[in-house]
C-alpha cells in the first residue's frame, strides 16, 4: 500500500508543477510570438524550448512529490 501512496505522490507532484509551469509557459510564449519572433523558425525554437521546459518540470515535480511523500512518512 505504500508504494501505491508513494507512486500517487510522484504522479501528484509532476502533474502539479507541470499544469503551474504550462500555465507560466503560455503567456510567456504568445508574449515572445507577438512582440520578438520574426519567423516561423523563431516560433520553431520557441516551442522546442517551452517542450523541454515542460518536460523538466514534471521530472522535477515528481522529485518534489517523492520527498514530500518521504518527509510526510518520516514524520519531520
Amino acid at each position: 500500500m505504500n508504494r501505491i501512496k508513494h507512486l500517487a505522490a510522484i504522479v501528484a507532484g509532476a502533474l502539479i508543477v507541470g499544469f503551474l509551469f504550462y500555465k507560466l509557459i503560455g503567456p510567456a510564449g504568445q508574449w515572445y510570438e507577438l512582440h520578438h519572433a520574426r519567423n516561423d523558425g523563431d516560433l520553431g525554437t520557441l516551442y522546442m524550448v517551452a517542450l523541454g521546459v515542460q518536460c523538466v518540470s514534471i521530472v522535477v515535480g515528481g522529485w518534489l512529490g517523492s520527498r514530500v511523500y518521504r518527509r510526510l512518512r518520516r514524520g519531520s
